[in-house]
């Protein structure tokens, strides 16, 4: 952890004299505003978005936990602070594409993200696209799209944020967050630690003794520093720095007698965009740099593997609004990829870029999108990728949605490097998708409903899948499998205020049949299976009640049954409540909160032979000082 102590050491002491300077000020502060956001989200599919108020009573949270436990959306989590991937729409984890302040960052030699590595607290707004939208987003973006960014706030002189929360098997966390500037120049920072020992208890079977899972512990140090500047009311200017470090165990599995294994990640990603905005013309010019490293130890085994990639992003966005009805837009990315690892033969790159063009058509009940991506990839020219939204209001209660696009998702450098079994010639997956949705909401008198109803069906060829080699010995990727996809989401949001009292209820439902279309011998699948760990039926359930000073939420999550890779994994339900007293005197105001997660104790697995905690509690603080 030294090199990032170096460098939070030296941000932060940025920050002191930006803020020192930044307090002389005492002109009136501007309203408060979001950086410019030019990318819109795509008409025709259903866009969440939590913003800092929601995200900051759940900021004990990872990314990943605030996912499964808030949307429909299914996480596959290998229990405790260990790995969490995603599947949106019955997609797999590299089919859904991450997005940090409008910039991908899923790894390039996995196309995934590890969502429990994503401290929550580091993000001022998070939003949830659910739907492929490969035209607007490029590769990866077939299931959905999830954003998460920092934004600045120039109308805040000074404030502090601070939460820290302890509960079992060890774990302890500390978030900070220091804001200050003037209505020109803004600083952030943003710094979190946590740790646990992650020594749950194992239930494996009723006739086999319990006892505590070993070699589970966690470390992580992070920082996000980010500087703001707003000459005027046209232009604005942001820079990122991301610095992250994290350390932990793997645990054995049920059918392990111990492990020794653990693994390190090392994450540098800096980014600067500037945004420029008039009635009619929009600007937007984002740039990014990348790198991460991830180290493998298993001393049990010998092993000792260290892989390695940079990243340098550019993005070009140009909006012009002919009118109050029609605008288009234009956009240019590229990428360039640089991996190396022990299991490459050399260090291996990808160049990538792409031009969008998109046109948008907006009334008082109609709005319709009609968007063309072309990408070239290490000079190979792809298919174009097309995009058709429209959205229609009838009456002043619903909304009409449909979507028609094409997807598609590159092979990852190990799918085409990893020695042995990459593949140089494997093809992008590809396919089309298609989706119809309605909204209808009614207010009357503190009284609020909503409903979301949609609909989706997705055709995926060149399904990459990794199975054994005609040797034998090695397991190798190829374009073997096709995939279709389609299924129900289903939301219902009540809420109700009158006075102090406040209640807030949503419920939702998935059912999602995502299911190989080839019958293959190695691994055995036969057409019409369904993916693994990709469950058919999902229902997600939320209540909180607030009165006055007092507040409590209930979660409640059922998934269906899943097929592992080699065994079954039942169907099960998890309940967590979540009591809060908050407090406020002037500038000087915070919580106490006590948080009691699996209340009925299930022993249940979301992965296979990898055991989830039993019922366990987390207490907490937050304190928040503002000027």
């Amino acid at each position: 952890m030294k090199s990032i102590s170096l460098h939070i050491c030296c941000l932060f002491t940025c920050w002191v004299f930006s803020t020192l300077k930044a307090q002389v000020d005492t002109t009136i502060l501007l309203p408060e505003m979001e950086f410019i956001q030019i990318r819109k989200a795509a008409i025709g599919l259903e866009k969440i978005v939590w913003d800092s108020t929601a995200l900051k009573s759940r900021s004990f949270a990872s990314l990943g936990d605030f996912l499964s436990q808030e949307s429909n959306v299914y996480v596959k989590s290998y229990g405790g602070n260990s790995l969490g991937t995603i599947s949106v729409q019955g997609a797999s984890a590299s089919q859904t594409l991450l997005l940090w302040n409008g910039l991908p960052v899923q790894s390039s030699m996995l196309g995934l993200l590890d969502l429990s590595l994503i401290p929550l607290n580091f993000s001022d707004k998070v939003s949830l696209q659910v739907g492929g939208n490969s035209s607007s987003w490029g590769s990866g973006a077939i299931g959905g799209v999830i954003g998460f960014q920092n934004t600045g706030n120039f109308k805040s002189k000074f404030e502090l944020d601070y939460n820290s929360s302890i509960g079992s098997f060890s774990s302890l966390q500390q978030d900070l967050q220091i804001k200050g500037g003037t209505k020109h120049f803004q600083s952030v920072t943003q710094v979190n630690f946590q740790k646990a020992n992650n020594d749950i208890l194992v239930r494996p079977a009723p006739n086999v003794e319990n006892y505590r899972q070993q070699n589970a512990a966690f470390l992580q140090m992070g920082l996000i520093q980010s500087f703001y500047i707003k000459p005027n009311d046209k232009n604005e200017l942001a820079i990122h720095a991301w610095l992250q470090e994290s350390d932990k165990e793997i645990p054995p599995t049920l059918t392990q007698l111990n492990s020794e294994a653990f693994q390190k990640d090392q994450i540098k990603r800096f980014m600067a965009s500037w945004a420029y905005k008039n009635k009619k013309h929009n600007i937007k010019v984002k740039a990014g740099h990348f790198r991460e490293q991830q180290e493998f130890i298993d001393p049990q085994i010998h092993l000792q593997a260290l892989n390695k990639f940079q990243t340098s992003l550019g993005e070009a966005n140009y909006n012009f609004k002919f009118n109050t009805r029609h605008s288009i837009e234009v956009a240019s990315t590229t990428i360039f990829t640089m991996a190396q690892s022990e299991s490459y033969t050399e260090v291996n790159t990808q160049f990538k870029t792409a031009g969008l063009f998109a046109y948008r058509l907006t009334t008082k009940q109609t709005q319709l999108q009609l968007s063309l991506r072309e990408e070239w990839v290490d000079k190979n020219l792809l298919a174009p990728v097309p995009y058709i939204g429209w959205q229609q209001g009838i009456g002043s209660r619903l909304v009409l949605k449909v979507k028609v696009s094409r997807e598609f998702r590159l092979p990852t450098l190990n799918d085409l490097f990893w020695s042995p079994g990459g593949n140089p010639d494997l093809k992008p997956e590809e396919g089309w998708s298609q989706e119809l949705g309605l909204t209808w909401r009614q207010k009357f008198k503190g009284h609020q409903l909503k409903f979301t109803n949609s609909v989706f069906n997705r055709n995926i060829k060149n399904w990459i899948l990794w199975a054994p080699s005609d040797l034998g010995f090695f397991w190798g990727a190829n374009n073997i499998a096709k995939v279709w996809s389609y299924g129900l989401s289903s939301r219902l949001d009540y809420d109700f205020k009158k006075g102090k009292f406040v209640l807030n209820s949503n419920l939702s439902f998935n059912y999602t049949n995502s299911t190989y279309q080839i019958s293959l011998d190695l691994p055995k699948i036969e057409k019409g299976d369904q993916l693994f760990y990709t469950p058919k039926y999902q229902a997600n359930g939320n209540v909180s009640l607030k009165l006055g000073e007092w507040s409590i939420r209930y979660q409640h999550l059922v998934i269906g049954e899943t097929l592992g890779a080699n065994d079954l994994i039942p169907r099960y339900h998890v309940g967590n409540i979540h009591l809060a007293y908050s407090f406020k005197q002037n500038n000087f105001s915070g919580k106490i909160f006590t948080s009691i997660n699996n209340i009925y104790n299930q022993n249940y697995r979301v992965v296979e032979r990898r055991p989830m905690p039993g019922t366990n509690l987390l207490f907490g603080i937050n304190i928040n000082l503002k000027k």
